[in-house]
């Protein structure tokens, strides 16, 4: 427990940096380039990371995952990796064209190509992080995803600022790509791992095809609003749903996107040792719970002022997706645990029925509301989330027992504490007169408000979260301490 502690304050640092570095970008970027050049990119990018998708083919979790991972299984994972990266790096290059001409935007063709050339480095990066997040080297981890970002960042904003449009992105992406290797082989130097070997390849397709079908499904189903937007309505619609995205996700990433790279060798560390897994499954979800619903719904109440201050007026036509997309993402609680327990668990085909169960109606729900624009394809979550949901929780409850009971009385506080998290904002949209319509620094009261009265429900209802907050708060309190000290002293002696 002592090392997931420390993997989590560590990756809570490299979030809040990497998220630092994203918004500094997105903000900068949006403000330079236009909702339709967005639109253009994300319509290159949706499908870079479904091919994506298929070739990783579950080599890094196989490498994770395996009681006996090796040196040698760290070589056969590159070799199977490169040899999938070159074939869609292929196929990529050569339909380029093709999926220009299905949305009608020629500027797709040299995006796409572009893009194909970060597929040929990402074999000689993915292997070196996977075994870092299994030993629990998150320090070098998170320097190497600091770094990736930075770059990806800078080289993004500069061509952006020089007139490249839309192939800002491609060329930031292979950048980025470029300094992860760089920064990978200095974090963890093993080249020899770079060379060839197919010893126990069976036993990574083993894992891996199932995963790479099971991330195929859900990355495709993911990004399908994307796709039908951008045939329905075009790449201006396609960029306000985007950004959206961005804006309502930004819990998960300032929070929760920290712990999903801890959560996996947690539950294989669990299993190994042969400790029940339904403990810290329930426990994981009191903590996930606990942030997210309560910064989701303050993300839904405040959302027009952070959109005027991260996107700019430019997008303030996203501000009713945001707020949708926002509180549906309050219902995705058990999302990220879903993979890491059945996999731990022995059911790694589980999350590949659960997935052809789930998926197929819930792409027909997000077909039929494509038609009605981006807030419609919102709103349709509403009904499509829940079904995951409750197919995927079946599917663990038989891996991992425990009661629906259970699983009330782990949410039971972050239930109390979301409540009182939206009381404050609340109160600044009734006497702003305007509704949600807030000015910036009403948002900015709100925000706050609402974090002060999180925090203090927190600590008055004692959540297992609380206990953290407090180790991340001693240190800051013991260094001002001194301080607040000396300056009464000070004052003491003015007044004499």
């Amino acid at each position: 427990m002592s090392l997931v502690k420390r993997a989590v304050l560590l990756l809570s640092g490299e979030r809040y940096l990497v998220l630092t570095i994203t918004l500094c970008q997105t903000a900068l970027v949006s403000r330079l380039l236009t909702p339709e050049e967005v639109g253009l990119s994300l319509l290159g990018v949706a499908l870079v990371q479904v091919i994506d998708g298929m070739r990783d083919f579950g080599t890094t979790n196989y490498i994770i995952h395996d009681p006996a991972a090796s040196h040698q299984s760290a070589r056969t994972a590159f070799t199977v990796l490169l040899a999938l990266s070159a074939v869609f790096a292929v196929a990529l290059v050569a339909f380029a064209g093709l999926w220009a001409r299905v949305y009608g935007q020629p500027l797709l063709e040299p995006y796409l190509r572009v893009l194909g050339l970060s597929f040929l480095l990402v074999p000689f990066s993915g292997p070196l992080m996977a075994l870092m997040r299994r030993d629990f080297q998150f320090a070098a981890l998170m320097w190497v995803n600091v770094g990736t970002c930075l770059t990806y960042a800078v080289v993004l904003v500069t061509l952006a600022l020089l007139g490249f449009g839309a192939m800002s992105f491609a060329w930031a992406a292979v950048a980025s790509a470029v300094a992860t290797v760089a920064l990978s082989l200095a974090g963890r130097p093993e080249p020899g791992i770079f060379r060839p070997c197919l010893q126990g390849w069976r036993t990574a397709l083993a894992i891996g095809g199932c995963a790479s079908v099971t991330t195929l499904l859900n990355r495709a189903y993911d990004l399908l609003p994307i796709f039908l937007i951008g045939r329905v309505g075009g790449p201006d619609l396609v960029g306000l749903y985007g950004r959206a995205q961005v804006v309502s996700q930004l819990p998960d990433k300032l929070i929760l996107g920290s712990l999903a790279s801890v959560i996996l060798p947690m539950f294989a560390a669990d299993r190994r040792d042969g400790r029940c897994l339904a403990p810290s499954y329930l426990a994981s979800i009191a903590n996930i719970t606990a942030v997210l619903w309560p910064v989701s719904l303050l993300m839904a109440l405040i959302a027009q002022p952070v959109v005027l201050v991260l996107l700019g007026s430019q997008w303030i036509a996203s501000v009713p997706i945001v707020q949708v997309l926002a509180l549906a993402s309050m219902l995705t609680f058990p999302a990220m645990l879903t993979y890491p327990v059945l996999l731990a668990s022995g059911g790694l085909r589980d999350t590949l029925t659960a997935s052809l169960i789930s998926l197929p109606p819930s792409a027909a729900v997000v077909a039929c509301a494509a038609s009605g624009g981006p807030l419609a394809v919102a709103l349709s979550q509403f009904v499509t989330v829940p079904l995951q949901v409750g197919v995927a929780l079946c599917f663990i409850r038989r891996r991992v027992p425990f009661t629906l009971a259970d699983l009330a009385a782990s949410v039971r506080i972050s239930a109390l504490v979301t409540v009182a998290t939206a009381l404050p904002p609340l109160a600044v949209i009734a006497l702003s007169g305007h509704g949600f319509a807030l000015t910036v620094p009403q948002g900015v009261l709100a925000g706050f408000g609402g974090a002060a009265a999180w925090l203090a429900a927190m600590l008055a209802l004692d959540h297992p979260v609380a206990g953290h907050v407090r180790e991340t708060l001693r240190p800051v309190l013991l260094l001002l301490r001194p301080r607040a000290r000396a300056a009464v002293q000070a004052g003491d002696e003015g007044i004499r």
